[in-house]
């Protein structure tokens, strides 16, 4: 039986919270800022 390897991933990750359900993680702040735009009251989250 084959070991897995455990899977690095180094990038950031932002969750933007467009509303008050509603949670999505994204890649970069560029993706966070048009969330942003499409949805007025989103909001980051930690």
């Amino acid at each position: 039986m084959k070991a897995k390897k455990e899977i690095i991933d180094n990038r950031p990750k932002l969750k933007v919270q467009i509303d008050y359900r509603t949670v999505i993680t994204v890649r970069s702040m560029e993706a966070a800022k048009s969330w942003m735009q499409k949805y007025p009251a989103a909001k980051l989250v930690d």
